[in-house]
């Protein structure tokens, strides 16, 4: 009996091998109809801030910056008196 079914397994797994060589690859990427639904409600420029965030930034600079945007000003009013 041993000898009978080696063989039928024998033929099943080459048959399932033939099978798996005979089949079509699957389609591993498309891009289709991506950019129609990228355009369906525009594509934006991301939006500028004016200002960026200071959080998290090194407590010395953000002092220094603070005591420079306030002598800025009054440097830029003495130069245009001079003229």
């Amino acid at each position: 009996y041993a000898e009978h079914t080696e063989p039928s397994c024998l033929l099943s797994q080459q048959n399932r091998e033939e099978s798996e060589e005979k089949m079509a690859k699957s389609k591993n990427h498309t891009a289709h109809n991506q950019s129609h639904k990228a355009h369906k409600n525009g594509i934006k420029k991301p939006k500028r801030h004016r200002h960026t965030s200071t959080k998290g930034m090194d407590p010395k600079f953000l002092r220094n910056q603070r005591y420079a945007r306030k002598h800025n000003k009054k440097s830029g009013d003495t130069a245009t008196e001079e003229e």
